[in-house]
């Protein structure tokens, strides 16, 4: 719960924060999370004409059917530098993120992350950094289009249960991933 209130309170600071202008401030959505039926979100201010920050959260508070479980809430933000012009073409910056999840049955977590089977249901926390590369395509006056993948280590931690949706649980673990840990297929409003 501190976790959440700590990343909320960021979010409110930031966009309270003097340094905004509302003609530089963009709002996007991850497609990637909708595909999955998670809800996301995530706010960018630039400091100055090749430098901004990227602060987005996703959540996915319920149940895709009885038999699987699938929750999380992921909360990333990203220092980006902007080689030509803030919000406009390529960009690379480093970047943190955390969250929690409870998964089970084919979740894609549990497959690429854990490498453990799915039949089983994981829950646990995450924590990581990397650095992240990506575009950002002007599609109308206040609507671009963006790419980006991001490579970083994550460390998870977590319990595993014996059945995908119950059970008492059989393993405490953690788990160092190195990798593909930011990929996003976004749509951007700029203001």
């Amino acid at each position: 719960m501190i976790k959440k209130s700590l990343f909320l309170l960021l979010f409110i600071q930031l966009l309270g924060s003097p340094l905004l202008h509302a003609q530089h401030v963009a709002i996007n959505n991850n497609v990637l999370f909708d595909v999955v039926g998670a809800l996301s979100a995530g706010v960018e201010v630039p400091f100055s004409s090749k430098m901004s920050l990227e602060v987005y959260g996703s959540i996915r508070p319920w149940k895709r059917r009885e038999q699987r479980v699938g929750k999380h809430w992921l909360m990333q933000a990203q220092y980006r530098l902007w080689p030509c012009q803030v919000m406009n073409g390529f960009f690379y910056g480093p970047y943190i993120h955390a969250g929690e999840f409870n998964i089970g049955g084919k979740d894609l977590l549990a497959r690429m992350l854990l490498k453990q089977p799915k039949q089983y249901r994981y829950e646990g926390w995450l924590i990581g950094a990397g650095m992240g590369v990506g575009y950002e395509y002007a599609l109308a006056k206040h609507l671009n289009l963006g790419v980006e993948v991001g490579v970083g280590y994550t460390y998870i931690k977590y319990k595993q249960f014996n059945c995908e949706v119950c059970g008492a649980p059989k393993d405490d673990s953690r788990k160092h991933y190195v990798g593909l840990s930011r990929l996003a297929l976004s749509l951007i409003y700029v203001f």
